[in-house]
């Protein structure tokens, strides 16, 4: 079974980029956006696409790309909508999800638009609601956001017919235009695999293929505080927001009071007693308990 991931957009392509960073934030170690720059679209949607894709492959289907070629999101041209639904036809392709961000307003300040919806044509819809339904259901499981539903209209990336495809789904992750959105979630790598695997296990839901998830090998083998290398809280950070998906905290090795208060919260929901406890140290237990999830 063959899926084409679509990454919306191009490197360059005018607009599509949110408004300025009111603050410098390192997505990873290749990527930091500087206070005052714009994050583009085409980056974020590269990202999550390059996850999706190591996803699917892992759980045995076959793959395509459009609009992007590797994991350097920096110098892929923007591909013509046609060309790619010519691309997606002759590859014989089952299905194909097109990754994108939303945006709202005149893209020059933030706004107060949100969430997280999907794309089905209007007309040639093919398979493409029931996908739409599942994979929306298992992003809303992720890290909390408005619930915009699935909405029909004419666009080419979801247009089942000139691609010869049996569904297709665009996929607006987060509004760009959205402060919270953009600096938490589009510029957060974490939201990025968190959304591909989620991408995934909806598309396996909805083929009937049992979804393998990737071995996590790492764990901090020594209770985590905030002197503690910056990968140990990562880890508790991603594992924190696995636990409370009404209360994520951005995934920046930085143990700060929102980690703080996100420890405090997951103890309270197993029922431990942290009265005399900071919340700035989570012991070998709270580790052990935390690589189930």
């Amino acid at each position: 079974m063959r899926i084409n991931i679509d990454a919306g957009h191009g490197a360059n392509t005018a607009g599509k980029r949110t408004p300025p960073i009111p603050e410098t934030i390192k997505v990873n170690d290749k990527i930091t956006i500087k206070k005052g720059e714009q994050f583009r679209e085409h980056i974020a949607s590269v990202g999550v696409a390059n996850y999706l894709e190591k996803e699917l492959l892992r759980c045995g289907f076959d793959t395509m790309r459009t609009g992007w070629d590797d994991d350097n999101p920096y110098d892929d041209e923007d591909t013509g909508l046609s060309a790619r639904q010519t691309a997606i036809a002759k590859a014989d392709c089952d299905y194909s999800i097109s990754i994108h961000f939303n945006a709202f307003g005149d893209g020059n300040s933030f706004n107060s638009a949100e969430g997280i919806g999907i794309y089905i044509h209007s007309k040639y819809v093919g398979q493409s609601k029931k996908i739409a339904d599942i994979v929306l259901k298992h992003l809303l499981q992720g890290s909390y956001q408005k619930n915009r539903g699935v909405s029909p209209a004419s666009l080419a990336m979801c247009n089942c017919n000139n691609m010869d495809v049996k569904g297709a789904i665009i996929i607006e992750l987060a509004f760009m235009t959205n402060k919270r959105e953009a600096v938490e979630l589009m510029a957060n790598e974490a939201y990025w695999k968190e959304s591909a695997i989620e991408i995934a296990k909806g598309l396996c839901e909805y083929t009937g293929i049992k979804y393998v998830p990737e071995k996590d090998q790492y764990v901090p083998a020594a209770p985590i505080n905030q002197m503690s290398d910056t990968k140990a809280i990562k880890w508790l950070q991603e594992h924190l927001n696995k636990a409370n998906p009404n209360y994520t905290i951005p995934v920046d090795g930085k143990y700060g009071p929102k980690t703080r208060i996100a420890a405090l919260i997951f103890a309270e929901t197993k029922g431990w007693d942290w009265s005399r406890a900071t919340g700035y140290a989570v012991g070998q237990g709270t580790i052990n308990t935390l690589k189930k999830i």
